[in-house]
């Protein structure tokens, strides 16, 4: 089939719209038979002027602050990348304009957000994509193949922590991320939706969850410099406990204040017949111990491959597994859009995984008290 142009839109243009404008560039690179080609149409932010040999780098796309002229670009995709507030009415109006659409995590500021995100896309028959990029390292890929094909057993008992140290300093200023408004949670909502996705990925759905969270930091500067303080309504750390389907229990922590661990994140799972342990400081492949030849096994395994998100940037082309994990995310999207197919990860699922978050703070709320899936949509 001849290579498909698709016309990017994208919404937000701060650090993680420029991952997603740089991944889309790379594309050519890192895929170099790649089927589909994106080029970046239209750039909607706030104001304009900004990083403007940035933006020149990736085609000299329109830059406004107008949503009609963004639009007039006649886009097929739209991707947003605002803080969590903005999802819903900014992918609302995507949906209305037919562009099909892929959202930063977490889906929406809340369920009810995520529900409604969902509901007008499907009523817009759009085709909709989540960027739970953790998905597609090689690592969590192998984990997969090994669990599927029931290597480990029976899933017993599981432990997975994302530690961030970006917030250890004081004296950092107060931002969106730290206030309830508009980001709908802390270390659980930036950091813990992205594992409580891998978590459904790897082990399949959860039947409750119980929660604990904590602020250590309540006061941050309201600019640099600054000494009005503003207050932090946020968790800086969070503990789930959740009850899997398939019988298994385990535990899901966050924190943005891991002093001495400043990107770490890491899944033990552990079975009847052995265990596996994806560490992503290590991306390419996980641990697997066979508990009857009693042996560790580092590397490649002849495994079929799980689904489509086996899909990963040749070793030579590689910019980093943090770049490459958006890419490979991305591209999997655009090969949806080419197709006309169902995305693995698309709103529908990504609700099902901001499900588990809301109940984590609704536990945490109650003082850990234990919460049942599914959550009714208010």
């Amino acid at each position: 089939m001849d290579k498909k142009i698709i016309k990017i839109g994208i919404i937000g243009l701060g650090f993680i719209g420029k991952v997603h404008a740089q991944a889309y560039r790379s594309i050519p690179f890192s895929f170099p038979d790649a089927p589909v080609e994106a080029v970046i149409s239209a750039i909607l932010r706030t104001s304009t002027g900004r990083d403007e040999a940035f933006i020149q780098s990736l085609g000299n796309p329109l830059v406004t602050t107008d949503s009609k002229t963004f639009y007039a670009a006649g886009l097929d995709m739209v991707d947003i990348c605002t803080p969590n507030y903005l999802h819903l009415e900014q992918a609302k109006d995507a949906a209305q304009q037919g562009c099909h659409l892929y959202i930063e995590k977490p889906l929406g500021l809340n369920l009810a957000h995520a529900s409604e995100i969902t509901s007008a896309a499907e009523r817009a028959n759009v085709l909709t994509h989540t960027a739970f990029m953790k998905r597609y390292y090689p690592a969590v890929q192998q984990a997969k193949a090994i669990i599927d094909s029931g290597l480990i057993g029976e899933i017993t008992n599981f432990n997975v922590h994302y530690y961030h140290n970006s917030y250890m300093d004081p004296l950092r200023p107060i931002s969106w991320r730290l206030q309830q408004a508009p980001s709908g949670g802390g270390a659980m909502a930036d950091l813990g939706v992205h594992i409580m996705d891998m978590t459904r990925y790897l082990l399949g759905e959860a039947v409750w969850v119980q929660c604990h969270t904590r602020t250590f930091i309540s006061q941050r500067p309201a600019s640099k410099g600054s000494k009005e303080m503003e207050t932090v309504d946020v968790d800086d750390w969070g503990l789930s406990v959740v009850g899997m389907q398939n019988g298994a229990i385990g535990t899901i922590e966050a924190t943005r204040m891991s002093g001495g661990l400043g990107d770490s994140n890491r899944m033990e799972i552990f079975g009847s017949k052995g265990s596996v342990v994806v560490d992503l400081e290590h991306p390419l492949h996980c641990t697997y111990y066979d508990q009857d030849q009693k042996t560790h096994h580092i590397g490649a395994l002849d495994l079929p491959s799980p689904n489509s998100h086996a899909i990963w940037p040749p070793a030579k082309m590689s910019m980093g597994p943090f770049l490459d994990a958006h890419s490979a995310c991305i591209y999997d999207f655009l090969g949806c859009i080419r197709d006309g197919r169902e995305s693995m990860i698309n709103f529908s699922d990504a609700t099902r995984t901001q499900e588990i978050l809301e109940a984590g703070y609704q536990s945490a709320d109650q003082g850990g008290q234990k919460i049942s899936l599914p959550l009714e949509v208010s």
